[in-house]
């Protein structure tokens, strides 16, 4: 069984330019993307804000016992202790925790597909690659597909897990006299890892417990850890012990709901400790501030690699000569950086001219700046030509 394969293909020069072109129409639609992508992103960005802040000027503190009827659809924050009067369980493993929440963690032994590509330019313009398919077994917390594989038949991976994670929450949670939904234990941190022992095999299913062991604290799904198979699984457990619990949301009667702004948007904190509504606010907004700059560079990037395939076909073109190709993909790359976060700019300010007209204006004469300043280093690189005799 070869767990390395290499494949070397050749693309003529006229092949080589026809699928520039497709790469071209795919680089429109990244640019046309990311455009739409970074405004929108500054929409978002304030309409969240606004929204928080909106919550933070409305948010109330209310006692988790009693509960006061009038309150109801107003946003609350609440903090105590959760609790459970029964425990959680996993019926396949016949495990019960005095938890409010139970997960069960899987990991799977399967192979996995490593892919490098190497190309070389030739003469004419043509480009030969030499793709590399490398596997290897490894543990993963996710099933991968073999069949997407280069040599499925010779790396399978099993259809299915055996046994597949799940999480199990507390039906009867609560925080004081509030009821905690799904949704709400869902968010709260925390976790701790459930050690499995030896006793515990007696109580699971019949169905598994032939085949399964207890290795470093969790249960092994197979014939011999030290030497696993393709389709072994471990399988472990983590618990959410009650705890102090820190939420703001829409009273719900008895329970909690998300609570919607006059833009629209939904509020529902949710943060283990006991934090007051102003510390949950600003965290809030800071999640949404590292959020706008996750998705602006993601934004900036489509728009980059967007460039470089809008300009493929020159770049084909002039790989007829290896050396000059490769100067002219140096260039558009640089060119593409600077262009990228120059439009990049002046799409987040036309944004803002409509969400943060002030701070729009001036991000706008940044751009124009550096415009400028890109053009005074172009034209420095530029020689004059000699004046004649």
């Amino acid at each position: 069984m070869a767990n390395v394969i290499t494949e070397v293909t050749s693309q003529s020069g006229f092949g080589r330019i026809g699928r520039s072109f497709v790469g071209m129409l795919i680089g429109f639609a990244l640019l046309i993307g990311s455009v739409v992508l970074l405004f929108w992103n500054e929409g978002r960005a304030v309409a969240t804000a606004k929204s928080l802040q909106e919550g933070a000027a409305t948010v109330i503190d209310v006692p988790a016992d009693p509960i006061d009827p009038a309150n109801d659809a107003k946003l609350i924050h609440v903090t105590g202790d959760s609790a459970a009067q029964k425990p959680v369980e996993d019926a396949l493993f016949n495990i019960s925790e005095p938890a409010i929440r139970l997960r069960r963690n899987i990991q799977v032994y399967e192979w996995k597909e490593k892919k490098e590509s190497k190309s070389r330019d030739k003469v004419g313009g043509g480009k030969e690659t030499t793709t590399t398919y490398t596997y290897e077994k490894t543990w993963s917390a996710e099933l991968t597909r073999s069949s997407h594989f280069k040599s499925p038949e010779d790396h399978r991976n099993p259809e299915k897990l055996e046994v597949a994670k799940q999480e199990f929450v507390a039906k009867d949670a609560t925080l004081g006299q509030f009821k905690l939904t799904p949704e709400i234990i869902g968010k709260i941190p925390g976790d701790e890892t459930l050690t499995v022992t030896e006793e515990q095999l007696d109580n699971v299913s019949s169905k598994l417990e032939s085949k399964l062991k207890v290795e470093r604290g969790e249960f092994y799904l197979g014939a011999d850890s030290a030497n696993p198979e393709i389709g072994d699984e471990k399988i472990s457990f983590t618990v959410l012990r009650p705890g102090s619990v820190s939420i703001v949301a829409a009273q719900a009667k008895q329970s909690f709901t998300p609570y919607t702004t006059r833009n629209g948007r939904e509020i529902e904190l949710v943060e283990a400790g006991n934090l007051s509504a102003p510390q949950m606010f600003v965290h809030a907004l800071d999640a949404n501030k590292v959020m706008t700059w996750i998705l602006r560079a993601v934004g900036f990037a489509a728009m980059f690699f967007g460039s470089l395939l809008a300009l493929g076909p020159i770049s084909a073109l002039a790989h007829v000569l290896p050396f000059l190709g490769s100067l002219v993909e140096i260039g558009f790359a640089i060119a593409a950086f600077f262009l990228s976060a120059i439009v990049s700019i002046l799409v987040i300010a036309t944004a803002w001219i409509v969400y943060r007209p002030v701070m729009g204006v001036a991000l706008i004469l940044v751009a124009i700046g550096a415009i400028v300043l890109f053009k005074r280093l172009h034209a420095k690189r530029v020689v004059p030509a000699a004046a004649p005799a």
